[in-house]
């Protein structure tokens, strides 16, 4: 069996990254279900010649997003569970602004129920958004400068579930591969990529166990060994 919470989802965009591909990826795996997924895009750690651009390039995204009831065939976000999870998720965000984040789209919320879809500039690492699952609909972008930056922040949190890399450098991915300690990294997908048959769960703080397919027979199927002994 498995138990297992959120990762505060980190994501590593290197500079050669294909950004066309990427960004409609990352903008979905941040907020849909407004961001009330396990494996929700949280952290994307850019390169710093990119990563300007890409911040704005998302928030400019996620402003179109259209937000309300989710019976409506138009929307694309839908509410939060409860008032009080959104009464936190606005709070946490004002936090991270009053630290230094730059809010470049949302911030507010819509509705007692719905958050508008809210990307952050480099909140400090202190802020709730930086190293606390936000469950909501926000997202943050932090530069890098080093591979080696990239891993240790997105390592850095007692939580650990799964990450992604963005990069057309296989050789680098797997350099990525083996130093990231989340359970599960996506080359060149987003983090809540998931199939049933494939191993799915926390490390550290995040989980105990893992789930999956074979998992599940292995836990439903009751041992039994038999011996039979033939004289001489």
């Amino acid at each position: 069996c498995a138990l297992e919470h959120g990762g505060v989802a980190p994501v590593i965009l290197e500079a050669d990254a294909n950004l066309e591909d990427a960004l409609p990826l990352l903008v979905k795996a941040g907020f849909y279900h407004a961001g009330q997924v396990c494996v929700s895009v949280q952290r994307i750690y850019a390169h710093r010649s990119i990563a300007e651009g890409v911040a704005q390039r998302i928030a400019e995204r996620a402003a179109k997003l259209v937000v309300g009831d989710p019976a409506d065939p138009r929307t694309e976000i839908g509410p939060l569970i409860s008032h009080a999870e959104n009464d936190r998720v606005a709070a946490w965000v004002d936090e991270g602004v009053k630290k230094g984040a730059k809010l470049l789209c949302g911030g507010r919320k819509i509705s007692a129920s719905c958050y508008a879809p809210t990307v952050l500039w480099n909140p400090p690492e202190d802020a709730r958004v930086s190293c606390d699952e936000v469950f909501g609909p926000v997202v943050c972008v932090y530069p890098f400068d080093k591979p080696e930056e990239a891993v240790r922040r997105a390592n850095a949190l007692p939580v650990c579930f799964q990450s992604a890399v963005f990069t057309r450098d296989i050789n680098r991915a797997f350099d990525y591969v083996r130093k990231l300690q989340a359970t599960a990294v996506m080359v060149n997908d987003h983090t809540a990529f998931r199939v049933d048959w494939m191993p799915f769960g926390g490390r550290r703080q995040s989980g105990l166990g893992m789930g999956g397919i074979p998992r599940s027979m292995e836990d439903m199927t009751a041992e039994k060994m038999f011996v039979v002994r033939t004289p001489a």
